[in-house]
């Protein structure tokens, strides 16, 4: 046998420490988010902020010495991705730039978490919009969806750009939904004012 192994590289070094140290992002991240402060911010700021306190810890542990500022970014996001906090497609949209594989969850079950991400913010929203924009009784229910659904799907769109090419319509469905959740009007009587097929 060979008397002698081979001496692991800095780079080894820290692949081999990643899994862990993405761990325990993940859960660093979840206390930092549960911070009175960071519900301020936005999260390309929080991943900023997150990011610097990453380097400043495992900058410490010999695996990650020396190592540049990517490395403790990358540990973070995937650290945020661990969480399930953020779906990945928000995460890159913060960063600018594409999660690296493996992923936590496979594309179809991000689409779903979004579907339902969509749909608790049409609910929470559409409770807002009926507390401040005080209609008269004999206005329809349609008008009142349309007045709601200009600024909603503006948001919408800015947060993913993926459904900046998306026609109103297509969204229709999960904002039936979702009125439907926050309990104010029936999920049929939604989809009367939308047009939509019962």
């Amino acid at each position: 046998m060979w008397p002698f192994s081979k001496r692991e590289s800095k780079a080894d070094l820290a692949i081999d420490a990643m899994p862990r140290a993405i761990d325990i992002a993940a859960g660093k991240w979840v206390e930092f988010e549960a911070q009175h402060f960071a519900s301020e911010m936005g999260l390309p700021e929080k991943l900023h902020f997150f990011s610097e306190g990453i380097r400043k810890g495992f900058s410490q542990w010999n695996e990650f010495k020396n190592a540049p500022d990517s490395i403790f970014l990358l540990i973070a996001a995937k650290g945020v991705e661990r969480s399930g906090t953020y779906l990945r497609l928000e995460l890159e949209g913060a960063l600018g730039a594409p999660i690296p594989a493996p992923f936590e969850r496979s594309d179809d079950e991000e689409l779903e978490l979004l579907k339902g991400k969509l749909i608790d913010r049409a609910a929470r929203k559409w409770t807002y919009f009926e507390s401040v924009m005080l209609f008269k009784a004999d206005v329809p229910l349609s008008t009142r969806i349309q007045a709601f659904k200009t600024p909603f799907l503006e948001g919408v769109r800015n947060d993913y750009p993926m459904f900046r090419d998306a026609s109103d319509e297509e969204l229709d469905a999960l904002i039936a939904i979702g009125i439907d959740q926050s309990g104010a009007h029936s999920i049929f009587d939604v989809q009367q004012a939308l047009g939509l097929k019962n």
